[in-house]
This record gives structure tokens, C-alpha cells and sequence, in this order.
């Protein structure tokens, strides 16, 4: 993954790295909606008096210039008193202290600052002595706003840190150790020599240990590996990188985060290309540098403003694939040639902890490409256009996208629990097209499925969703469904025969078209008895949608009784071909799960196959 990103460093245009360029490893980014609340000071003599205070919004570009927040691993503190704060941080016990965590690294920074330069013992003492004026300018912010964070800067004399003359020496003490950290261990400068670099693969007179780019890599805090001999102080030996290499990487962070980084259902996700077969002139990769660089300012659901530099690309509206709002490229690169491949690395961040969640290597074009076929022939059946909408007279086209996967596979779900592992490893096999479990989807299916239906819930919209998921899938070619080796057929005409040949990568036997009609005979009886009676008590009869062989049986002998009971008995030839399909047999094959799928999915399609002439009403 590093040596992917590494790579990019001599694609990416000069002027996008040189952007992102601070010596003192200052946060670049965006942060929306956070709050910075200013602590205004004047110096008089020796002493420091605390004026007022401010609350303003964070502006990324007077980061670099005034407030200097960097960010600092765990346990560690940054070199400037610019810190991200909360009520709770600041509190112990509902009161605020000098104790409490984040007062302390106020306290812990000042005092390294105070070492670099004296005049700032004043400003220490402050913070020290008169803590209850501190919290009297900070509680008219942080009061009752609990875990909401927001960052902590200090001016003095109307300059910010970045702008102070009494900050100089720390500024200048940070840009010296801006490298230090992938040199050192503890107060030791630790360095190989003679050794090939991991990156460049030359033979480099000097080598750094701890170039930990993103903190997955934690020789400091672990045992060094093998090569290493388990010993932090020869970790280098694991990981050498020479200096020039070590700059790239950390130049190439922040373009790779603003960039390169996406949002997937909720995920954070880095999406690294590289290039396969490469040309003279890098056409290839600057055709991708080209895109993600246009996407990240590009609104959700619009064209990227690429017609002047990227003529073949004429797509009048972005086709989504992740959700509706996420900013995402893959239908552009779809577009691209195969001499690219692509690294999705999902992480998480907790404090300094990076951490890898999954990684998806060497997806081609071709494989996006292969996504975005699946999705349009998934979508393309009627049975998914003109939905009613929530508005009166509202219809809407019902959409393949990942997270209508995640309905099923539910991040962190109360009820449901947690299927973050699941969701992201079926993912992998979306984006690989590798087979995955058919048993194990529907299992997931049938569960929201039937407790929406318990609960008398809309599990119909449910239902057509995972019949789209699980359309797209088979024309992806990731799920096997055709288990029957009983091919004949009933014969039969009108709408029930065409509906079986349009989708007979799942209605290959009698069994699946025999369970389907009786669900369609059982939603039809149900219509009856609400138009009927006001109720539909023949609900009861369907056990929660936890159906096998003879529940089926079993069903479709009331519902037939009941709709000559009330003399309304209009579907008989349905009847009659049910009949003839479940004598073929075969469906002691299928799963319980499959039996209930194929049933509730006919519940779900019934009006498909209503007759017009019949004049009862629909409920």
C-alpha cells in the first residue's frame, strides 16, 4: 500500500504537492462546522492578562498562518498550544479542574514552550494560577455541550501563534524536528547505513526506521519483526526508507487524504491507482490525477468539468454507485483502459490509531465496468420502475447502489447487530466479482424481510430491494441460484410464463415458480379479506414468513378453501397450474430461507399478475 502511494509522488503535478507544504506539519484540511474559540491575551513586563475571548469558525487556511493546530499521536503533545478541547475534557465530576485531561496538555505544552523560550513562563503561570478565569472564558462556549469538540488557540497582543514573535523559537524548534519522528526513539537518533531503501530501492548510506506515514506501522510501541531481531532500535532493518524518500511520503500524505480519500457507506476509504503498463507520457495517470483531483469539489450527482482536458468523457449525470450524496469517480474510471489498476484500503481512525479494516488490491477498470453492466440490466426490469413515492402522485425508479447492501448487512445495528466485517468482505467481492454465499444473503434477507413483516412494517419495498440486490448479483455472475436439474416445465401462457423467462436465473424449477404463485394466491386472499372484513386474519396462517415444504402445502390449500368459502373464488386456473407445478416436486431442495424468499417475493409482485376484469379492491 505505502509503496502504491509512494509511487504517485512523481504523477501528481508539483503545484497540487507544493500546496499542501508547511514545515511545521500543520493540519491542511477542511473542518466543517468545528469552532475555534480564541483565548485573547496582552503581555505586560514578565505577566499575562487574559482580555476577552472569540468564537469563530475553523479556516483552514488561517491554520497555517495563525492558529497552528497539528495533530499529535497518543500520548504525545503538539508544539503549539492549539489543541482540540470539550466540556468533558476539561471537566471531572460535572466541575471544571485543572486535572481534567485536556487542561493538562495546555499545561503540558506551555511548559515545553517555556524551555525554548523563557518569556513565556508568564503565560504558564497563568494557566497555572489563574485557571478559574480560563474556565470562566471557556464555559461560555463548552457549557452543556458535552463530547463537542473544538479547538483551543491562544493570541497574544493581537497575534496569533503563527504570527508572534514570542512563538518564533517554537516555530523554528518544529520546523527542524519536522523529520524527527521517523529518525528517533526517545532522545536517540537511530539510523541504518549500507542498506536498500524500501521505497526507491537504492543502496542509501543513511536509513530511518520509523517512517510511519499513517500509524499502522508501530515499531516504536511494538517489537521490531524478525529481521529486527525484535528490537525497536533495529527497526529499520524491517522498513528502511533513506531521507528523500521519507520527504516524498510525507509531502504526498496530504494530497493523498484530500484527493485520494472517499466515503463508502459510512467508511473512509483510500483509493490509490497505479499504473500497470505504463507509456511515454503518462497519459494514463494523469488522466486519473486528472479526475480526482476535478471530483473532490464537484457537488454530489453532477458532471465533473472535465470536457476541455477529457473529450471521450460525455456522461450528462454522474451514475451513482455508493449512495446518493457520497462524491465518488468509479463510473469515470470505468471509462479508463486497463493499463491501471486500483487499491481500496477501507481504515478507521481511534486517537492516533490507523486502522486497516480491509483492502481491496488490483481492481481494474474492467471490474468497474463489469459493476455498472450488473447495476443498469438489475435495474432495467419493470418491476423496479414507477413505484409509488411517499408524495401523492409521486414515482420514482427503484436504483441499485451499496448501500442497499448495507440494509442488509446493518453497521452497528441495534436490533440487528453488527455486519461491518460482512459488508465490507462482500464488497471486496463485488468490486473482485468473486463468488460469495447465496445461503448467507438470503439468510440476511429473510431476517429484515420477516421482522418488518411481524412488526407490520414495509417489508413489500424491502423485499423488491433485496430481489434488485440479488439481480444485480447474478449478473455480476457472484451467486449461484440454479440448483435444479428438473427442467421441465409446466405449461403455461400469459403473464406468469413471462415473468419466469425473464428471470430465469431464479426461477429455474417448478418448485421456486410454484412457491412464487402462492404467495401471489395468498397476497390476493389477504386483499380480499381487508376489502372484506377490515382485517386480513389469514395473516396469522403465514408463521412469521418461516415457511418450509408443508407449510406451503398447507397454505395454499386454506387459501383455496377460503376463497370458495367466501365465493370469490376467481383465480382457479392460478390454482390449477400450482397444482401441476408442485406435483413435479423438488422442493425438499431448497432451504427454508429460499422457500420463504421465493413465497414472500410473490406476496411482494402480486399486482403484476392481477386480473383487471376482477372488481375487487386492492388494500
Amino acid at each position: 500500500m505505502i509503496n502504491k502511494m509512494y509511487a504517485l509522488f512523481e504523477h501528481v503535478p508539483n503545484k497540487i504537492i507544493s500546496a499542501f507544504e508547511n514545515e511545521y506539519d500543520l493540519e491542511m484540511g477542511p473542518k466543517p462546522n468545528l469552532k475555534v474559540i480564541t483565548l485573547n491575551f496582552v503581555k505586560e513586563s514578565s505577566n499575562y492578562r487574559l482580555v476577552d475571548s472569540q468564537l469563530s469558525d475553523y479556516d483552514s487556511e488561517k491554520n497555517i498562518s495563525d492558529y497552528f493546530y497539528r495533530s499529535s499521536p497518543a500520548m504525545s503533545v503538539s508544539p503549539f498550544p492549539t489543541l482540540y478541547i470539550s466540556e468533558e475534557g476539561v471537566k471531572n465530576n460535572d466541575a471544571y479542574t485543572v486535572d481534567s485531561k485536556d487542561y493538562k496538555k495546555i499545561v503540558r505544552i506551555l511548559k515545553n514552550n517555556m524551555q525554548l523560550n523563557p518569556e513565556l513562563r508568564g503565560l504558564l503561570d497563568f494557566f497555572s494560577e489563574q485557571s478559574q478565569l480560563v474556565f470562566e472564558e471557556l464555559d461560555k462556549y463548552l457549557n452543556n455541550t458535552k463530547k463537542s469538540p473544538y479547538i483551543l488557540t491562544i493570541s497574544i497582543d493581537d497575534m496569533y501563534i503563527g504570527r508572534s514573535p514570542l512563538f518564533a523559537k517554537i516555530r523554528d524548534n518544529a520546523a527542524v524536528e519536522f523529520y524527527k519522528d521517523f529518525y528517533s526513539l526517545g532522545d536517540k537518533k537511530i539510523v541504518g547505513s549500507n542498506l536498500i531503501c524500501s521505497m526507491c530501492r537504492e543502496n542509501r548510506e543513511e536509513l530511518w526506521g520509523y517512517v510511519s506515514i499513517y500509524n499502522f506501522y508501530t515499531s516504536k510501541t511494538d517489537f521490531a519483526p524478525i529481521a529486527g531481531g525484535l528490537k525497536k532500535e533495529m527497526a529499520y532493518r524491517n522498513y528502511p526508507v533513506c531521507p528523500e524518500c521519507a520527504a516524498k511520503l510525507k509531502k504526498l500524505r496530504p494530497v493523498v487524504n484530500k484527493y485520494f480519500s472517499f466515503k463508502f457507506c459510512g467508511f473512509d476509504y483510500l483509493l490509490i491507482p497505479e499504473v500497470i503498463k505504463d507509456t511515454p507520457d503518462n497519459d494514463i495517470m494523469a488522466l486519473i490525477i486528472d479526475i480526482m483531483v476535478a471530483q473532490y469539489d464537484t457537488a454530489p450527482g453532477l458532471a465533473l468539468n472535465l470536457q476541455t482536458r477529457l473529450g471521450e468523457f460525455t456522461m450528462g449525470a454522474r451514475d451513482k454507485i455508493i449512495d446518493s450524496y457520497s462524491n465518488e469517480i468509479f463510473d469515470y474510471l470505468a471509462e479508463t483502459n486497463n493499463a491501471s489498476s486500483y487499491t481500496m484500503l477501507f481504515y478507521s481512525i481511534n486517537n492516533a490509531e490507523f486502522k486497516i479494516l480491509l483492502t481491496i488490491e488490483n481492481v481494474f477498470p474492467c471490474q468497474f465496468r463489469a459493476i455498472f453492466d450488473a447495476k443498469r440490466k438489475a435495474e432495467s426490469h419493470d418491476i423496479f420502475k414507477s413505484l409509488p413515492g411517499n408524495a401523492k402522485g409521486e414515482i420514482y425508479d427503484l436504483e441499485f447502489r451499496f448501500d442497499t447492501l448495507k440494509e442488509f448487512l446493518p453497521i452497528a445495528n441495534k436490533i440487528e447487530g453488527d455486519f461491518s466485517k460482512a459488508f465490507l468482505e462482500t464488497t471486496r467481492n463485488i468490486f473482485m466479482q468473486k463468488k460469495i454465499s447465496f445461503s448467507f444473503i438470503l439468510q440476511r434477507i429473510m431476517s429484515i424481510v420477516r421482522r418488518r413483516f411481524t412488526n407490520e412494517l414495509n417489508y413489500e419495498l424491502a423485499m423488491r430491494k433485496a430481489f434488485l440486490l440479488l439481480k444485480f448479483m447474478s449478473y455480476l455472475g457472484i451467486i449461484s441460484t440454479n440448483k435444479s436439474e428438473n427442467k421441465r416445465e409446466v405449461t403455461m401462457t400469459g403473464k406468469f410464463a413471462d415473468f419466469f423467462a425473464e428471470h430465469r436465473d431464479f426461477f429455474d424449477s417448478s418448485a421456486k415458480q410454484s412457491i412464487f404463485m402462492t404467495g401471489v394466491l395468498t397476497q390476493l386472499l389477504l386483499n380480499i379479506q381487508l376489502f372484506d372484513k377490515g382485517s386480513a386474519p389469514f395473516r396469522k396462517r403465514l408463521n412469521g414468513l418461516k415457511l418450509n415444504k408443508d407449510l406451503v402445502h398447507r397454505i395454499f390449500t386454506e387459501a383455496r378453501e377460503k376463497l370458495e368459502q367466501y365465493g370469490k373464488n376467481y383465480y382457479q386456473e392460478m390454482e390449477q397450474d400450482i397444482a401441476d407445478l408442485m406435483v413435479k416436486g423438488e422442493m425438499e431442495k431448497l432451504s427454508k430461507d429460499e422457500i420463504s424468499f421465493f413465497f414472500t417475493l410473490g406476496m411482494t409482485l402480486y399486482k403484476k399478475f392481477k386480473d383487471s376484469n376482477i372488481k375487487e379492491q386492492d388494500n
